[in-house]
């Protein structure tokens, strides 16, 4: 029995696991959700309205079971969000304390529970604002891996923020010799994310003026954005392009159209429950509100755990276009926080706490 819970935040997370350390446990998880020996529960977001803020709170919750790693995850979060219009676009925006001195909470409020399978234990609980962005930007790597053409090296990369970097850097890991050319409308955070990136990766990585510009050689194009609209334009697309996106408002349906393989990253689509006035009302006009927007049957495409376990077939010739859209899945917070989890305990990182003040010594009768 485990004597102790052991506590981690995220700089403690970020000192135990990098980029490159999470590609083996996350192709496993999912080789092993496309076999069916792992299991994903899909999110659900609760939203009500915050008036005082003139926000969304979004409580959201998901889970996942890796029996190979022994592990069983549960993730929640509570956000506070806005839509504002920028640059003609609405984005989805986390409201934060650095913007606002009322909002007590940061841009990342989540919590991950890892539990041993084998025992029921809780072994720990972790800050997940590490872990989400490892597996977000690691996974769409992977998408790559399977999905793209082995010989690319050119990236068309749109978004330089939050979920940008991760998205950007593991990438590099599978393509060292990438040259990338990257856009956001925000001309003081895309030169300061080229340098960056040039800097950590050590490839070619240039700005560029638009986002048309940034695609016009691409053999992947990266879309890590967090707009409420289509950022890709359906005659961006060639012969042979791999599109990686992080979330399904990225594309359209005159998108998909073009691609010759669609790839989803879960099971199913988000659940939103809505309360209260939110059932009737949109926060900003000029994004409608994106929680009532229907979904496509997600379920209808493969899986990127189906083709990277060899259930589907993924890439078939060099002229396909192929399409990888990111929805979150919770084997990938099971394998990284299990990770991080056997790291910090080889390590003596974290902080302790009784295992007996999270028991419940109820009788059973």
């Amino acid at each position: 029995m485990a004597e102790h819970v052991r506590l981690l935040n995220n700089d403690e997370v970020a000192s135990l696991v990098d980029i490159e350390s999470c590609f083996p446990p996350l192709e496993a998880a999912f080789r092993d959700l496309g076999h069916g020996d792992a299991a994903s529960v899909r999110r659900h977001d609760v939203l009500s309205s915050v008036p005082q803020f003139n926000a969304i709170n979004s409580f959201k919750s998901m889970s996942g079971v890796v029996p190979s790693m022994d592990a069983a995850c549960l993730r929640v979060d509570s956000d506070l969000l806005r839509t504002p219009a920028v640059g003609g676009s609405s984005r989805r925006e986390k409201l934060t304390s650095s913007q606002e001195e009322a909002v007590r909470i940061g841009k990342e409020n989540g919590l991950l529970m890892l539990y041993q399978i084998s025992t029921g234990e809780l072994l720990a609980i972790l800050t997940d604002g590490e872990v989400q962005r490892l597996r977000v930007g690691v996974t769409s790597a992977l998408a790559a891996k399977y999905l793209a053409n082995s010989n690319c090296s050119n990236v068309g990369f749109l978004g330089t923020g939050y979920q940008a970097e991760t998205q950007f850097q593991a990438l590099a890991v599978l393509l060292p010799q990438m040259s990338a050319r990257v856009f956001s409308p925000n001309a003081v955070h895309l030169h300061e994310f080229v340098a960056k990136m040039s800097r950590i990766t050590g490839c070619r990585v240039e700005a560029a003026s638009s986002a048309a510009e940034a695609v016009e050689s691409a053999e992947i194009l990266v879309s890590a954005t967090n707009s409420l609209h289509r950022t890709i334009m359906p005659e961006w697309i060639r012969p042979g392009m791999h599109i990686n996106c992080i979330k399904k408002q990225e594309v359209d349906l005159e998108v998909l159209a073009k691609c010759d393989l669609l790839v989803v990253g879960s099971t199913g689509d988000t659940a939103h429950v809505i309360v209260g006035e939110l059932r009737d009302k949109k926060l900003n006009e000029t994004a409608p509100g994106w929680w009532k927007e229907p979904d496509h049957a997600w379920e209808s495409f493969p899986f990127l755990a189906d083709v990277i376990a060899g259930e589907h077939e993924g890439r078939t010739n060099s002229d396909q276009v192929t399409c990888y859209i990111g929805h979150g899945t919770g084997i990938q917070f099971a394998a990284i926080a299990m990770l991080a989890y056997r790291r910090a305990v080889e390590n003596d990182v974290g902080y302790l706490v009784p295992s007996a003040r999270f028991l419940q010594p109820i009788l059973q009768r």
